[in-house]
């Protein structure tokens, strides 16, 4: 597998927003982790018109798309740390395949667009390699999994999940929210969404950590775009299935929303 390198700024010291001129596959979403907390200040980014899951939550968005069903929420961040966004972009998934097909869920895969065509990626919670980040972060057993396994990678932190034997193009990511101090936090490893392959009929769910997208973007589209799995030197897999959610940022929640926990099972996303 080859290792996916770091795209950073002029000085060295973190990743940068990517420009058009690559494919863009962007995601984007966040559920509420604890009930009761308060509505936090400040602007959320909320589904675009005509994209509102079926299940009524105005923050939750739904599409599904040759065979592939994804919701994302961007609404809010409720554990630790408290002040998240102010560092990253968080957003909740959940991702169903029905294509027939095994699907490559890796983080590059990911990405939201901002109004103003800058990109933002997917980072990973885990430390990259080649830091001194000590052992791996072992995971609760938990969550909405179904045939779904863990990259090798990954194993450590998820014993109770299925390891992947098959091909896979990269190796963990250095594109990492390592980059900025204090993180990853145990919550945010508790919560995040594993890379790996999810067999036809699987579901996984979990937290995407993108690049804090800036405050002038109005506008931002959620792009997903799975493939089949495949080594790194073979020729590229098609894609299989493409998802793009516009989301709009509003400055304050309509009175009539509340704070809800996420489902703990797929139902939520129908």
């Amino acid at each position: 597998m080859q290792r996916r390198k770091p795209n950073r700024d002029p000085a060295g010291s973190k990743p940068t927003a990517f420009r058009p001129g690559m494919w863009v596959g962007l995601a984007l979403g966040a559920v509420l982790a604890s009930a009761g907390a308060c509505v936090r200040a400040g602007p959320e980014l909320l589904p675009a018109s005509g994209y509102t899951s079926s299940i009524g939550r105005r923050s939750l968005a739904g599409e599904s798309r040759s065979g592939l069903a994804v919701t994302a929420d961007a609404s809010v961040w409720h554990s630790q740390p408290k002040t998240l966004a102010r560092e990253v972009t968080p957003v909740w998934v959940t991702l169903r395949n029905t294509t027939g097909r095994p699907l490559r869920v890796q983080y590059d895969e990911f990405r939201l667009r901002g109004a103003s065509g800058a990109i933002y990626i997917a980072l990973a919670p885990y430390a990259s390699r080649g830091s001194k980040s000590g052992p791996a972060f072992e995971v609760t057993d938990g969550g909405a999994f179904d045939k779904f396994y863990v990259a090798p990678y990954m194993a450590a932190s998820y014993p109770w999940l299925p390891v992947w034997t098959g091909p896979l193009p990269y190796g963990p990511s250095n594109y990492s929210v390592a980059w900025r101090a204090g993180l990853p936090t145990a919550s945010m490893l508790e919560r995040a969404l594993p890379e790996g392959v999810m067999e036809d009929g699987g579901t996984v769910s979990g937290y995407l950590y993108f690049q804090k997208v800036r405050a002038q973007e109005g506008k931002v589209t959620f792009l997903a775009g799975l493939q089949e799995p495949a080594a790194a030197r073979e020729p590229p897999t098609r894609q299989l299935a493409s998802i793009e959610i516009p989301f709009v940022r509003v400055y304050r929640r309509p009175s009539t929303e509340s704070l809800y926990e996420a489902p703990p099972s797929p139902v939520w996303m129908y």
